[in-house]
């Protein structure tokens, strides 16, 4: 439950402070804002005034003798005499309280006194001191001249209390104030208090209020708790009913009015957390403005407990909770927050000083039993617990808490710690916080640590950073001697992880004696050993299967396995039981981290990774250093792939995104880049000879790679420049068992030779149809064209329907590439710098030159490959044919056709059979010239990027033709009409000579 803030209430205190200082039947007993609710008639309040002032002005007798009668005197008492007598009680023990230095004789005196039973007059007189608070209200009553101001006051407001009686008349009295104070006859130690009743009194319309009073013995506290709580209203909106707690209060007398120890103003269903008082005395003020209170608003216990749990050590002053703790005083013991386990109080400053010994290498060691603050943030912005190595303020924080914490224990380096608590306005109800301390010459001495750093606030932490491709050596506490039984320290080693360098930790364990338990069994390590977490954070095992940790212990034989980290981290935890052992002895170093799976060259430095076939390793993943994170830059990685010698190695790609726009049009200058290449034996000297597969850059993805049958191993290398990164590539390999080229169990490719032209097909359809099947995954076949010597092959495509896309302005980051199949097409296997185009999609645009290919030499190889995830498609289909290009002077031979444009010679079967065998836009071999005008088929290409084209010129010709038609009947016309007259004419002539 939160409670009101002064903020919050302060537009209430005004009207407040009038309604209490009204000059009603509540003030005639108590003045101030604290003692109000006591209804004792105004008349005869005013009368005592009058005697008061009397009295001071030397007519006290006549007063008491004549004015005033007695029997009116008895009534007084009998209605405020018990308020009266419990103010005498709270004086007394006041006066106890702040006169702790006055001579025991004197004591005794005061306490021998009876207690003024009524002494309305004193109380009155103390009251208008607390509103009046002038220097001279400090001295004794006999003073003459506080004398004088005393009677001026008391006569005045003797005036105002008859002038307001006699307008307001009397009022029922009704008293619901609540005192208990520990030590005397009727107040124990304990008990109960309980929302007031009213049994028939009246409610004026400005309301009441009712105060409970409880103030404990000097060497004690107060303590609240509530059990019941059911007042109107919800926070922060308690108008109506609600309960004011004051819980610094450092006695009873202090004005509620003017104190700023306001505890919080509580209403609604939820009951305040329990409260302890700062000093004795806690005032509960309950406020309500009804006509009738319905029983059980609220109810709980008090209790006055034993404050020594609070004196923690030697005060400092000016703070009330400001202590210093000398070892040589008290080397152990609790430290609390002020009011623990009540709620603690807001805008205090506490500080706790540890002074320890360093001449006996002592160290502090404090361990919070419950921690419970109020949580404002990650920096803890309101209130905190910050803990400082050393004795002062200025020494470094070791931590700054806040919040509900478990388990946390602090270690000082050396002597001294300092322990400073602030709070402010953060309305929290949090309880504080328990520690024990205790300090000790047999904590673990730091001399050991020349690696690194001692990790503050701990017992043996160390942390040890890499400066670059560094080493050293760790060493087990209170090495070279014997460790400590019941110690447990860790080891945080932390290698370089930014953007140019990623390091990982090797261990090398160089002596090992921690010995286990008698009888115990071989990796019983109960009593002591030493863990370790190659990811570099501390967890519990899941069983013997768990890769991410490993535990030492015994005495092992060496030299054992090298450790290394998962990433760039690597943690480790000694622990010891009962018994003692010589401990350990660890050479760590600092090595580059690709972070690529594989077996890394032995020099770390080098990017070399390889995948080797095994018994039961025929598949695994490969990605580019550092990935899902970017890859660094001014790398040179080499990734061999070593298949068995009667197997194939095959590389398939899910992701490939380097920095650059290169492209398959082999445009990959000066940007990352990855080269593909089959790699074989060349002779006995195990010399290697690589030859380029393809070259990829930018988001071209590429396509299912195998090496060819009798080659077993795959090149893969990556290089990238100074400039740009992303996160690489991702990719899959195998080994799979070797199968002949063109063995009949593939149902496709073929060694064609000894043949002139001829037309391929994948699946298989017919010439001019489309397919009707679809090709399946992890296809591979293979096809060789071998022609006669000077002669080149000529490759026209005629049909393609191939998964993916190699038009870079129209397909997506993730589309682009022939990642699920591809043809490829070797135009020059005498060379590895012929980079060879891979064909896939299903437009013209996904093709150079129109579909049409050409060897530089009599052979070319063709390849289609299909991906484990390909997700079918119709194929391919295309047509080739042997040209030669004759030199100059030379002449095609007899039984061939010379191309007009491309002079090439091809066989003079070609000529006209509706196909364009001449190459790239020589269609001299179709012409109307050599065929006339037979249906000439074209390409599949040519057919949709001539499309268009052949739209507009059959629309010109019509135009043309129908221009032409007129024109030529125009002119027969006119012909015809020449011919007839010639023919009149002639007929005429004939008719005149026959005449």
């Amino acid at each position: 439950m939160q409670p009101q803030t002064p903020q919050q209430t302060a537009r209430s205190t005004r009207g407040r402070l009038l309604m209490q200082l009204r000059p009603t039947s509540s003030s005639m007993c108590r003045i101030t804002r604290q003692q109000t609710t006591t209804r004792t008639p105004c008349l005869a309040s005013s009368l005592l005034l009058g005697k008061e002032y009397f009295r001071l002005a030397g007519a006290s007798s006549w007063l008491a003798g004549g004015v005033v009668k007695r029997r009116r005197h008895r009534k007084l008492e009998r209605r405020c005499g018990e308020t009266t007598t419990s103010r005498a009680r709270i004086k007394k023990i006041s006066e106890e309280n702040n006169n702790t230095n006055a001579s025991q004789s004197h004591r005794k005196a005061q306490q021998k006194r009876p207690i003024p039973i009524p002494n309305y007059p004193s109380l009155i007189g103390k009251k208008i001191r607390q509103y009046h608070p002038h220097p001279s209200t400090a001295t004794a009553v006999s003073s003459s001249t506080s004398s004088t101001k005393k009677s001026w006051l008391l006569l005045m407001l003797y005036c105002a209390c008859v002038c307001c009686c006699c307008c307001l008349g009397p009022v029922s009295a009704f008293d619901c104030d609540f005192t208990r104070v520990s030590g005397a006859v009727s107040g124990p130690k304990t008990g109960a208090f309980a929302s007031p009743l009213l049994n028939g009194h009246t409610v004026p319309a400005y309301g009441l209020q009712c105060i409970y009073t409880f103030i404990a013995l000097p060497t004690e506290r107060v303590k609240l708790a509530f059990r019941d709580f059911n007042l109107a209203g919800r926070p922060p909106d308690c108008l109506h009913e609600y309960i004011d707690l004051y819980t610094e209060l450092r006695n009873a007398t202090e004005d509620l009015v003017q104190t700023d120890k306001f505890g919080g103003r509580f209403c609604g269903k939820i009951a305040p957390r329990p409260r302890i008082s700062l000093y004795n005395t806690i005032v509960l003020v309950f406020s309500f403005d009804r006509a009738a209170l319905t029983p059980h608003l609220f109810a709980g216990t008090y209790e006055f407990i034993n404050a020594s749990m609070y004196d923690m050590g030697t005060p400092a002053p000016p703070s009330t909770c400001a202590y210093v703790v000398k070892s040589w005083v008290k080397r152990a013991g609790d430290i609390v927050s002020p009011t623990y386990p009540g709620v603690y109080p807001q805008r205090i400053m506490c500080s706790y000083q540890f002074l320890g010994q360093r001449s006996t290498n002592q160290r502090v060691r404090i361990e919070f039993m419950d921690f419970d603050l109020f949580s404002g943030g990650a920096h803890c912005p309101y209130d905190r617990l910050t803990i400082h190595d050393g004795a002062t303020e200025q020494d470094p924080v070791i931590s700054t808490n806040c919040g509900p914490q478990r388990g946390l224990i602090v270690f000082s380096s050396q002597e001294n710690l300092f322990i400073s608590f602030i709070t402010n306005r953060s309305g929290g109800e949090n309880r504080g916080f328990h520690a024990i301390f205790e300090f000790s010459e047999n904590y673990v001495n730091l001399e050991f640590i020349t690696a690194g750093e001692h990790v503050r606030g701990t017992e043996c932490d160390q942390r040890i950073l890499s400066t670059g491709r560094s080493n050293g050596i760790i060493k087990s506490p209170n090495s070279p001697f014997l460790y400590q039984p019941n110690v447990e320290c860790r080891y945080f080693i932390e290698g370089l992880n930014n953007a140019e360098d990623l390091e990982r930790v090797r261990l090398t364990v160089e002596m090992f004696r921690m010995p286990q338990l008698l009888g115990a069994e071989k990796g019983d390590c109960s009593a002591g050993g030493l863990t370790v977490w190659f990811t570099g954070v501390e967890s519990r095992s899941s069983g013997p299967s768990d890769t991410t940790q490993t535990t030492l212990c015994g005495t092992p034989n060496l030299p054992l396995p090298a450790l290394f980290s998962a990433d760039s981290k690597i943690l480790l935890k000694f622990y010891s039981g009962t018994t003692q052992g010589l401990g350990f002895r660890i050479l760590y170093q600092f090595e580059t981290y690709f972070k690529v799976p594989g077996i890394a060259h032995p020099d770390s430095n080098i990017c070399e990774f390889r995948f080797q076939s095994g018994p039961h390793i025929k598949s695994g993943d490969f990605h580019s250093p550092r990935h899902p994170a970017n890859y660094p830059p001014n790398t040179n990685c080499t990734y061999i792939f070593e298949g068995a010698a009667n197997e194939q190695a095959r590389l398939e790609f899910d992701l490939f995104r380097l920095s650059g726009d290169g492209n398959y049009n082999n445009d990959c200058q000066n940007q990352d880049y990855v080269d593909i290449f089959e790699t074989s034996a060349v002779d006995s000297r195990q010399r290697r000879r690589d030859m380029l597969i393809g070259r990829y850059c930018g988001t071209a993805m590429p396509a299912p790679i195998i090496s060819r049958f009798g080659v077993h191993d795959l090149k893969l290398r990556f290089v990238t420049d100074a400039t740009g990164v992303t996160n690489g590539f991702r990719g899959r390999y195998m080994f799979q068992p070797a199968e002949p080229t063109f063995s009949a169990t593939k149902g496709c490719g073929e060694n064609i030779r000894n043949q002139t032209h001829g037309r391929i097909a994948f699946p298989d359809f017919p010439d001019g149809e489309k397919s009707v099947s679809k090709y399946t995954v992890n296809a591979s076949c293979e096809w060789w064209i071998t022609v006669r010597p000077g002669y080149n092959v000529l490759v026209n495509l005629t049909f393609m329907g191939i998964e993916g896309s190699k038009n870079f302005q129209t397909c997506s980051a993730t589309s682009c590439g022939c990642s699920g199949a591809a043809l490829k097409v070797f135009t020059d296997l005498t060379t590895d710098k012929q980079l060879n185009p891979e064909l896939c999609g299903v437009e013209a645009t996904d093709i150079p030159n129109g579909g049409q290919l050409r060897s530089p030499k009599n052979v070319m190889r063709l390849t289609f490959t299909t991906s484990s995830k390909a997700t079918g498609g119709d194929g391919f289909a295309l047509r080739w044919n042997e040209v030669r290009h004759p030199v100059v002077g030379d002449r095609c031979e007899a039984d061939e056709f010379f191309c007009d444009k491309n002079k090439f010679c091809i066989n003079k079967d070609l000529r006209c059979d509706g196909h364009h065998n001449c190459g790239e836009f020589d269609g001299s071999d179709e012409s109307v010239t050599e065929c006339g005008e037979p249906e000439v088929e074209v390409s599949f290409f040519e057919d949709l990027t001539m499309m268009g084209s052949v739209g507009g010129a059959v629309g010109g010709v019509l135009l043309i033709v129908i221009v032409m038609v007129v024109c030529v009947c125009r002119r027969r016309r006119k012909a015809e009409r020449r011919r007839k007259r010639q023919q009149n004419m002639n007929q005429d002539q004939h008719h005149e000579w026959n005449s």
